[in-house]
């Protein structure tokens, strides 16, 4: 991969591209879906006996995605098969977020199929009455999966650990609507990490809930990333165009233990 710097970021190309991982991104286009089909919205795929997802009031919540990874390029410690599956809350006014323990599943839940079966059920559990859901997406998506690569952006936590040989308050000699043009004005604007993905390195409108030091600094890597995207036919979006972001540990990944997953959404 070749980054695509400005000027001024050209001296710090070496130090940018170590930090360069793979990632899936991952496009949705609204229209109507099939029952194992990788997904935002829409009725998920149950194996018969299973029971359905209910929220902290004892009802049923809402698919915010399905993941078929027999339909995603394969990143490591990743599942190369079974449905992975995000699900929210219809009645949370904060839309599943636990704020003082953002691994408590009582309001969103993510659940793995490992092993796909013919047979499923077909009861869909949408509600008759639905004018007060609380959720980021309005409609049915389909997915579709290209495998990238990026570099870190000023969002993630690791930002300042990984960059620090970099003076990011130094002057580039232009100007811009804030001022005198910084380096981290740059790495702003040309190094990102938006947009719908699986792994790969996270983006927040506010602050990375993660920490050095922290109990949840082991939450390493993105299980999934869902961006505003209102563009076009699309309505998907957080708040004020905010970003919801899943996170895993490395190890609990290996595993393929979705019991204690980082949930965190901001907006502006």
């Amino acid at each position: 991969m070749t980054l695509s710097l400005p000027k001024a970021l050209e001296p710090y190309r070496n130090e940018i591209e170590k930090t360069v991982v793979p990632f899936v991104s991952i496009q949705a286009t609204r229209q109507p879906t099939a029952i194992k089909d990788s997904k935002i919205g829409g009725f998920p795929y149950l194996p018969e006996g299973f029971s359905y997802p209910l929220d902290s009031s004892g009802k049923p919540m809402a698919l915010l995605c399905q993941l078929n990874f027999e339909e995603i390029p394969h990143l490591e410690h990743f599942p190369t098969s079974g449905i992975l599956q995000f699900y929210l809350s219809r009645n949370d006014d904060v839309m599943g977020m636990d704020f003082d323990t953002p691994t408590n599943q009582s309001n969103f839940r993510v659940v793995y199929h490992e092993n796909i079966e013919q047979l499923h059920t077909t009861e869909s559990f949408v509600p008759e009455d639905n004018e007060e859901e609380h959720l980021p997406f309005h409609g049915e998506y389909r997915l579709s999966f290209e495998l990238s690569k990026e570099a870190l952006g000023v969002s993630d936590f690791q930002f300042g650990e990984r960059y620090k040989s970099i003076d990011m308050d130094q002057a580039t000699g232009e100007e811009n609507m804030w001022g005198e043009e910084t380096l981290y004005d740059l790495f702003c604007e040309h190094v990102e990490n938006m947009g719908h993905k699986i792994g790969g390195y996270a983006y927040f409108t506010q602050t990375d809930p993660r920490d050095y030091e922290t109990q949840f600094d082991d939450y390493r890597i993105t299980l999934l990333q869902i961006d505003t995207d209102d563009e076009g036919e699309n309505d998907i979006m957080w708040g004020d165009a905010g970003i919801g972001n899943f996170f895993i540990t490395k190890e609990d990944l290996r595993n393929k233990d979705f019991s204690s997953v980082l949930f965190n959404w901001d907006c502006h």
